[in-house]
């Protein structure tokens, strides 16, 4: 995507990008790690199903696979947790270089900009704002 393109896309987006900020920080905040402690529980106190084992001897394979398990939903909990937190930070990066640039503007041109596209008012509709601040300031002289 081009500079121009992927700066139309934020601003036309700005508001939704927030949101999605937003989003992102609840669920970040509200993340609950995956519990393998109730499936480690029940695959570890489970009958074997399909193998015969020997009455006195006791088959440690299940308890094996619940310990891999564990290892498994911890990684994976580690992992969503830190893919959210990417998404969180790139979204509020993208939003605070675009503010940056939209405030390094000139005043005028920087007031059009945020009218459109974060207030989300229409064109007349600033053009009357424009209007009304031309003619007051006109006639406070």
């Amino acid at each position: 995507m081009e500079t121009r393109e992927y700066v139309e896309y934020l601003l036309k987006n700005y508001n939704e990008i927030l949101k999605d900020i937003d989003q992102l920080k609840f669920e970040y905040e509200a993340f609950k790690n995956f519990e393998s402690e109730e499936v480690i529980e029940v695959l570890n106190f489970s009958s074997a199903s399909g193998d015969r084992v020997i009455t006195s001897n006791i088959s440690d394979k299940t308890c094996k696979i619940a310990l891999v398990y564990n290892e498994v939903t911890k990684r994976m909990s580690k992992e969503s947790k830190e893919e959210i937190y990417k998404m969180m930070k790139a979204a509020e990066f993208e939003i605070t270089r675009l503010n940056y640039c939209i405030e390094r503007l000139e005043p005028k041109v920087k007031e059009v900009l945020k009218k459109i596209f974060i207030e989300k008012l229409s064109w007349n509709s600033v053009c009357e704002i424009g209007i009304y601040r031309r003619y007051n300031s006109k006639s406070d002289r």
